[in-house]
């Protein structure tokens, strides 16, 4: 019997569908092609039927592999929900699905976004010398050694640069690289080895698009008289390892631009169920797929087709894979397919609360009737921010996420004192919270972030957010930033030239310092020995005796356990297969040591990492998510929505953790003594964050050339209040305790729907505003006004320019002298009421009793 015909029958028993039978008979007839080039038409069935045996085995092993890694996250999974006991001791497995996601603590297990981070930290402390080496540095803050990236590429193509630090710079990047595609394929993935393959492309879809199939193809596979850019002979599948060759090159081209353009789409099955992103595991298997003739190959690709430069693709791929293998590890190999499980697991126990049965589902304080979509929309909008939203219409989400990054760069100017007079004392709480010692000193601080210091910090295992973020910044106070590469780096640099990012850094170096040095200060304990409230800090990110064991066994030689020092303990992971156990032989064993050591270094990682958002607080995907929810952007309510967030996530992440703190240091389970503990702990982070936020309030004014406002409560009691809330990180609202406007002249709706909206606003008004102005009849005195004097364009755009102008309006160090020096000169030359809109203001700020000491219109004190 033919193949087809054996396709027919297997259609007609229902052991395959129809669309598949199409599929497997279309594949034949392409090895069928591809054969007939080099033998006889008999000899090209019989192999290409082969062929086809050969990957269909490989299929069916693969899918079978995965399905038990499945079942097997699935049964942990059940098992951890079903012991899931929240601070009071009661089931809720609505909390335990959510932990799975993202967690900042006393959730008793790892997350997915905590285990992405700790993969990061592993892979980074390994290429620490890239890192220092391609370090941004300079006012421009510029990429070092640009030059050496070329040499890069040649020596992870195999090819001798000549250059001894790119040679040792490709080692190590080679290393991380085929460490993670282990690791992934152990999780249920099936990315085939190539020896010096290169590195993934991160393709700009719109180009490969604008560009079209066919131009795509070409460059790639070149003409009679110019090679491509691919080398066919070593392309293969990905599962059977069979060669590509140059005849299966053409039909292969066809599905990879498919999946380029399409993201995935072209190549769905159409079915009556929801669509989701699939199997993880049997994703990125063409990132390995598509393999370079040669180092100038991919450079040229890369210039015509790829987005980022050499470095940025090095740790994009770092985190992407980071963030596929976490997923898979904690959800099993189709993590999309696992996060529908937790929804109906969560949805089932709610049923049967709601049907008076036994179940494991808390007691909703709010919206008790509507619990189980809410959970469900909890789950699906965490899991989504997790794994980064979608988007509809891209150009338009481009575009608003440029408006949010040039704002970023322009409005955050002063925050820095802000952090400044903020941070020491959240910090403070939040070593008390977790039972570390509570005292640091500035000296210590700025020791800490010296070079070596800092050098030596990364080296063991710290996260250096600048290459976590290298494709999508996080800047603190305004969250995710995306967008076009020069928005973002307009957005960067006002954060990095008023000091807040590199404030930032140094706090989370030092407090992740911190946790290393008191837990080698602890080794000579048991697990059991440990303070109740640092064990259950410990505890919260499921790290157990075993755990401990490690840990006080890894103390450096600078007297810190590390990451780096742990690892280097338990010996490298070769991922033999462990199913027959550790005692089959040496190696095994050796292996398991080492999968100890591994597991124990990344709970350090992620109890760090997530402990510094309570230290150093600057944003969570939990936050965020609650108010995004599902939406998309590139929407009108996405984008709406963002806008409306930005400057507010920090406030509610920040605000959501510390009801969480004081909930846990009354809990019982860490040595509170119920509500009294709580209420202490709030008392003694919110009085010194008042007084911060009163610092900061001052320092305002006088950077803006007022006098300091008055500080007694029986003469101005709202002072206290706008300090209390700027300390909290709802400062964007302060300016309405006294005023109906803020700052900017903007009114609390505008100031609710964010800066973005407002920006958009006085765009408008300043551009099509005074236009609309100018065709007005008005009157004065029976003359009619001039265009000046109605349109007032003059002092609309010295009030535009004062909110917009990047770094110089809002940086500490220049906006007083840009408003008074150049921009009311600029009032002076356009505006004919300039002194009438000076001497407004002025009456305004003393009516406010914050009076000028420098006045509008004067370049001189007035005393």
């Amino acid at each position: 019997m033919g193949l087809k015909d054996c396709l027919v029958s297997a259609v007609e028993q229902k052991a395959i569908t129809k669309e598949e039978a199409a599929e497997l008979s279309d594949d034949f007839d392409r090895k069928v092609e591809q054969n007939r080039a080099s033998m006889s038409a008999d000899a090209a069935k019989a192999k290409a039927r082969k062929d086809l045996e050969i990957q269909l085995q490989a299929e069916a092993r693969e899918k079978r592999r995965r399905a038990n890694l499945t079942e097997a996250r699935r049964i942990g999974v059940k098992k951890y929900l079903q012991g899931y006991r929240d601070r009071a001791g009661k089931a809720n497995v609505f909390e335990g699905a959510m932990a799975l996601l993202s967690h900042y603590g006393f959730r008793a297990t790892s997350s997915v976004r905590g285990r992405t981070e700790a993969i990061i930290a592993g892979a980074q402390k390994n290429l620490d010398e890239v890192m220092f080496t391609f370090e941004r540095k300079g006012l421009l803050g510029r990429r070092a050694n640009r030059a050496l990236e070329g040499d890069l590429v040649k020596e992870l193509h195999g090819e001798a640069s000549g250059d001894a630090t790119a040679k040792q710079l490709g080692r190590a990047v080679s290393a991380v690289f085929e460490d993670l595609r282990q690791r992934f394929n152990a999780a249920g993935g099936a990315i085939g080895k190539l020896e010096n393959f290169g590195l993934p492309h991160t393709h700009d879809r719109l180009k490969v698009k604008a560009a079209g199939r066919e131009a795509w193809k070409r460059d790639l596979i070149g003409t009679p008289d110019a090679p491509g850019w691919l080398d066919p002979n070593r392309m293969t599948n990905p599962l059977t390892g069979q060669p590509v060759g140059a005849s299966g090159i053409d039909a292969s081209l066809d599905h990879v631009y498919g999946s380029i353009v399409s993201q995935g789409r072209a190549d769905m099955t159409p079915q009556a169920v929801r669509r989701g992103l699939g199997a993880v595991a049997t994703q990125r298997q063409e990132e390995r797929f598509l393999v370079f003739r040669d180092a100038a190959s991919w450079l040229e690709y890369n210039r015509k087709y790829g987005r980022g430069d050499v470095v940025q693709n090095i740790f994009n791929h770092v985190n992407g894979m980071a963030r596929d293998i976490a997923a898979m590890e904690m959800l099993g190999p189709n993590p999309a397919g696992m996060v529908e499980y937790l929804k109906q697991v969560v949805a089932h126990e709610i049923g049967r609360r709601e049907a008076g049965l036994p179940n494991l589902s808390g007691e909703a304080k709010l919206f008790k009737h509507s619990q189980a979509k809410i959970a469900e929309y909890r789950l699906d909008s965490l899991w989504q921010n997790l794994r980064g939203r979608p988007e509809v219409a891209s150009g338009v989400a481009t575009t608003t996420a440029n408006i949010k990054n040039v704002l970023t760069g322009t409005q955050l100017g002063s925050t820095v004192f802000l952090a400044a007079a903020t941070d020491p004392f959240v910090a403070r709480a939040s070593r008390k919270l977790a039972g570390l010692p509570v005292t640091v000193t500035i000296g210590k601080m700025l020791a800490k972030v010296a070079k070596q210091n800092r050098r030596d910090i990364y080296r063991s295992g710290i996260i250096w957010e600048d290459y976590m973020h290298v494709m999508a910044d996080e800047i603190r106070f305004a969250g995710p930033a995306v967008g076009a590469e020069w928005s973002r780096w307009l957005a960067d640099r006002g954060v990095t030239w008023s000091g807040l990012q590199p404030l930032t850094v140094g706090r989370k170096l030092v407090e992740a310092r911190a946790w290393q040095q008191h837990i080698a200060d602890m080794s000579d304990k048991t697990f059991a020995q440990l303070d109740p409230r640092f064990r259950t800090a410990l505890e919260g990110f499921g790290v157990a005796p075993d755990h401990w064991e490690i840990w006080r066994q890894s103390v450096d030689p600078a007297g810190f356990v590390t990451q780096r020092q742990i690892e280097l303990n338990g010996g490298a992971v070769t991922y033999l297969d462990m199913t027959g156990g550790a005692l089959q032989s040496a190696e095994h064993m050796a292996e398991a040591k080492a999968l100890a050591h591994r597991e124990a270094a990344e709970k350090l990682s992620e109890v760090i990492t997530s402990w510094s958002e309570r230290s150093v607080p600057a944003g969570t995907p939990n936050a965020r998510s609650l108010l995004t929810g599902k939406v998309e952007r590139g929407t009108f309510g996405g984008e709406l929505l963002d806008y409306f967030l930005q400057y507010k996530s920090f406030g509610l992440s920040f605000t959501a953790l510390q009801l969480e703190a004081i909930g846990e240091m009354a809990a019982q389970r860490g040595g509170g003594k119920g509500r009294r503990s709580g209420l202490a702990y709030f008392a003694a982070m919110a009085a010194p964050l008042t007084l911060g936020g009163a610092v900061y309030l001052q320092l305002k004014n006088l950077l803006d050339f007022k006098e300091p406002e008055d500080m007694r409560p029986d003469r101005n009691p709202g002072f206290w209040f706008r300090a209390m809330i700027q300390g909290g990180g709802f400062g964007l609202f302060g300016d309405f305790v006294k005023s109906s406007e803020n700052r900017f002249g903007q009114s609390m709706i505008e100031s609710l729907a964010g800066p973005g909206v407002a920006f958009i606003g006085d765009t408008l008004g300043l551009t099509a505003g005074t236009l609309l102005a100018a065709t007005r009849s008005e009157k004065s005195h029976g003359k009619e006004k001039t265009f000046l004097e109605k349109a007032q364009p003059g002092r609309k755009l010295t009030k535009y320019l004062a909110r917009y102008t990047p770094w110089v309006a809002s940086h500490w160090l220049t906006r007083g002298v840009f408003n008074r020096l150049v921009l009311d000169n600029l009032q002076w030359a356009l505006d004919p009421q300039a002194d009438k809109s000076f001497k407004s203001r002025i009456g305004l700020q003393k009516k406010n009793g914050t009076p000028y000491f420098i006045k509008p219109g004067d370049w001189t004190p007035a005393r």
